[in-house]
């Protein structure tokens, strides 16, 4: 099928529809579409040809073999358009029933290429993609504290490696981690890097202001500063 072997010769290039968007300039809706056998949301197909040579060319395709491929599983998917001016009456009502019936016929078959296209796609996003990971704790990028230690909070996928400046953390069996962060007097840049199994990273960076309570304390008294007839006075 058209779509299967678009999608394998995008794994094989560790493409996402976001990486062959760019390197195309071709909309991401509409290569979401092509992956998807969603052809009534796609252009004429004139346009769409010219899409399909530009993907062939970043993917190492031969162009018109995957032209033909589109126009096969174009053709078995699209319904024919109806003849709007039968030159029989009688055989007009016949046709558009015939149409119907075949497509109510397709429509589970239908149902369940798009779910597993759907499937697919979900899939490869997380093998291809960015590995998730979100910071609950702190929100901000910019922060100020006065704990000592910072606890650090968030959340990643499940089994995937995770560390903080460099050091490894573990999550809980729903990707949650918690971790105490010591602090510097100052201000401290901290990294969250999260890898996946095929070695695609996401990296966050926070930067936390530590305040000791140090900073509240009056300065002490300058002896040299006090006069003598001020120390020794009655």
């Amino acid at each position: 099928m058209f779509s299967e072997f678009l999608l394998q010769k995008m794994g094989e290039k560790n493409f996402t529809v976001e990486d062959l968007s760019r390197l195309t300039s071709v909309s991401e809706n509409y290569i979401s579409a092509l992956l998807e056998n969603k052809f009534n949301e796609l252009p004429a197909n004139v346009f769409v040809k010219g899409y399909l040579q530009k993907i062939a060319s970043i993917l190492d395709i031969d162009e018109e073999n995957l032209w033909n491929l589109y126009l096969k599983e174009y053709n078995n998917i699209m319904p024919p358009l109806l003849d709007m001016l039968p030159t029989n009456r009688f055989d007009s009502k016949e046709k558009v029933p015939s149409q119907l019936f075949k497509t109510f016929h397709y429509a589970p078959i239908i149902a369940i290429i798009f779910t597993a296209l759907g499937f697919i796609l979900f899939q490869s996003r997380i093998l291809f993609g960015e590995p998730p990971l979100k910071i609950n704790s702190p929100l901000f990028e910019n922060i100020q504290t006065s704990d000592n230690p910072f606890i650090i909070e968030g959340e990643g996928q499940p089994h995937s490696y995770i560390t903080i400046n460099g050091k490894e953390i573990y999550l809980s069996d729903d990707g949650k981690f918690s971790e105490p962060i010591q602090l510097k007097p100052g201000l401290n840049e901290i990294s969250i890097k999260a890898t996946n199994r095929i070695g695609k990273t996401k990296i966050i960076t926070k930067q936390i202001y530590f305040e000791t309570s140090s900073s509240n304390i009056a300065p002490p008294l300058n002896l040299n500063s006090v006069t003598n007839s001020t120390l020794f006075t009655p």
